[in-house]
């Protein structure tokens, strides 16, 4: 129901054919005075010192829509001024010195949609207070606008009913605008209003309020941030209060009981208990027991293991690192690998390297004077090796380089020394070669030693010696006219067979 501001136009109701209207001054209108104007639609009786209406001044104006009695003398409203107005529209009492409204007074306006009454001019030591309720009877359904001020004054205003009025009224989404700028207000009654939300966009001006009446008989959501603007509050009243049943009310029920600025009382009119009831899936619900047993937890129950796990945890992560880490490591580094060797098991790979060579950087000049020229420089096919020393790549982890490298060359080969089984790269790179090797149950391993190596020396490396005893290996030989049978076999079996 928004409050209109002094300087908005007031709305004119429109017809497609000129109405019947009369403006003429009438110092004071008379009991039945327009009875034999049945047809008349609008009446201006705006700027004519009339000070008092009779009741039943407007009998017989039973089409009358308009009625503007703005900037006259009107004190008061009495009961039977507007009888009989059922089709009036647009009601106009501004700039009057009202001091006083009977109840029921508007009860007769039917189809009423806009309602200026201006400023009240109660006296100035009383606090103003008005009862719409009282007013209007029922807020009537097509009530759209209502221009009420109290001239910067605290002032009282209720509003209740058990009518339905139609949407333009604004009860939902609208009703922060209802509130919008009512800094002085001390008291607000909302009795039988239908709303589903209190949020804080309808208390952000209520700084001043003192007394709030709640008396909503459907289902409510009241908001955890609603109560924040109203730092004056010292009373609420709660009737009937029928709360969803959900956790996100939880809060009220720990802020009513703990708040020491406001005394909060909750009544039930039919059960004649001081509680708060909800709805939900199994029908309504005293709302504490609700709490307790699906919202309520023990916050520092949960601190205590909370902590307790963290640090459990933490003793877990730095004694595993302690005892096992370069282990976990490598574990971390095959699971990678297998994981992305089973995503491409299924489609045809397509290899940057025929072979990933790992070897003892103490063996390098083997591998760039004999290796290299033997494998990359005879062909066609040209085979292409992945060295670490020149095709890692810069700046990149040296386990990332290895795993990334590993995985995109067709065949790994093993430079065994004893160089080699010192190292403890060289040692992670035959981990995780051998584990391709389980996952992919494909020949792609293939061992070259490049030195003779005593079995006592190989048994303290358990996958290479088990390699050694159930696979077909290279020994580098030391006759110079076997190196050409050497580097034949190598290459035919690093060269890339049809349709790979």
């Amino acid at each position: 129901m928004p409050l209109l501001d002094r300087q908005a136009p007031l709305p004119q109701p429109t017809s497609q054919v000129p109405a019947p209207q009369l403006t003429r001054q009438f110092p004071v209108p008379q009991l039945a005075q327009f009875f034999c104007m049945k047809n008349l639609e609008k009446l201006n009786l705006k700027y004519n010192r009339i000070s008092t209406i009779d009741n039943f001044a407007f009998l017989g104006l039973q089409k009358l829509k308009v009625l503007n009695l703005g900037h006259n003398q009107l004190s008061e409203i009495k009961s039977f001024n507007f009888f009989d107005l059922h089709c009036l529209e647009y009601l106009n009492l501004e700039a009057n010195p009202l001091v006083h409204i009977e109840a029921l007074s508007f009860a007769h306006l039917s189809s009423i949609q806009n309602v200026f009454l201006g400023d009240l001019n109660f006296p100035p030591e009383s606090k103003i207070e008005l009862n719409l309720t009282f007013v209007f009877g029922s807020i009537p359904r097509g009530l759209t606008y209502l221009y009420i001020s109290s001239g910067r004054r605290p002032m009282t205003l209720i509003i209740g009913g058990d009518g339905a009025p139609n949407p333009g009224l604004g009860l939902h989404t609208g009703l922060a605008i209802m509130f919008h700028n009512l800094t002085r207000l001390e008291t607000l009654m909302l009795l039988g209003c239908r709303i589903d939300y209190l949020e804080k966009d309808l208390s952000k001006d209520l700084q001043s309020l003192r007394e709030l009446h709640l008396v909503i008989n459907n289902e409510l959501t009241i908001m955890e941030e609603f109560p924040e603007p109203l730092k004056s509050l010292k009373y609420l009243f709660i009737q009937d209060l029928l709360l969803q049943c959900s956790c996100n009310n939880a809060w009220f029920d720990n802020w009513a009981k703990r708040n020491r600025q406001v005394q909060v009382m909750f009544w039930d009119s039919t059960l004649g208990m001081k509680e708060i009831n909800c709805i939900g899936e199994h029908g309504t619900q005293n709302f504490l027991k609700y709490s307790q047993i699906h919202c309520s937890m023990d916050v520092g129950f949960i601190l205590f293991v909370s902590n307790t796990l963290g640090l459990l945890l933490f003793m877990l992560v730095v004694l595993l690192h302690h005892l096992a880490g370069q282990y976990l490591l490598a574990l971390f580094y095959i699971t990678r690998g297998w994981l992305e060797e089973a995503v491409f098991r299924n489609n045809k790979r397509r290899y940057r390297y025929d072979a990933f060579v790992t070897y003892s950087g103490k063996d390098e000049r083997w591998v760039v004077e004999e290796l290299l020229p033997n494998m990359e420089q005879r062909g066609p096919p040209f085979l292409r090796l992945c060295l670490h020393s020149r095709d890692f790549q810069l700046g990149k982890d040296i386990v990332d380089n290895i795993t990334d490298c590993l995985y995109s060359s067709r065949r790994t080969v093993c430079l065994v020394s004893r160089h080699y089984l010192r190292s403890n790269w060289c040692s992670l790179e035959m981990k995780l070669a051998t584990d391709r090797l389980r996952v992919e149950q494909r020949d792609i391993l293939i061992l070259v030693f490049l030195e003779d190596i005593s079995p006592h020396q190989l048994s303290a490396h358990h996958r290479l010696a088990r390699l050694v005893k159930t696979r077909t290996y290279l020994d580098w030989p030391k006759e110079p006219e076997q190196y050409q049978h050497f580097w034949d076999r190598l290459w035919a079996t690093l060269a890339p067979k049809h349709g790979q």
